[in-house]
């Protein structure tokens, strides 16, 4: 599922699968309590990554000569776009497209550790 995010086209057709994975399955819900209780939390669990997948999602991003900064974006092409337009205007700003990932907790703590 991490590429469902990276590019327009992929998000597209991984919500528009999600989208449709849940509607089958709850066409499916109409069976006896115990197959119900089956189902349910695989319909939860879809319905949680459609909600992610579809959300914003923070970036963060390095730049060619040393540096880092984040910015928010549905898609990592997105987020690259966004980036561009904003930094590569400068020499010392250049982006690094390869160094694009969603931010966690535990990575922008790191890059934030930089500064103390």
């Amino acid at each position: 599922m991490n590429n469902a995010f990276e590019t327009k086209a992929s998000y597209k057709e991984s919500t528009t699968v999600l989208r449709t994975q849940i509607k089958s399955l709850k066409s499916l819900v109409k069976l006896d309590k115990a197959q119900r209780a089956t189902i349910k939390p695989i319909i939860d669990e879809k319905a949680n990554m459609l909600k992610y997948i579809s959300g914003m999602k923070t970036w963060n991003f390095g730049f060619e000569g040393g540096g880092w900064n984040s910015n928010v974006a549905k898609t990592k092409e997105e987020s690259i776009k966004k980036a561009k337009k904003m930094y590569n205007a400068s020499k010392h700003t250049q982006v690094s497209e390869n160094s694009f990932r969603v931010a966690t907790e535990r990575d922008t703590q790191n890059l934030l550790s930089m500064f103390y």
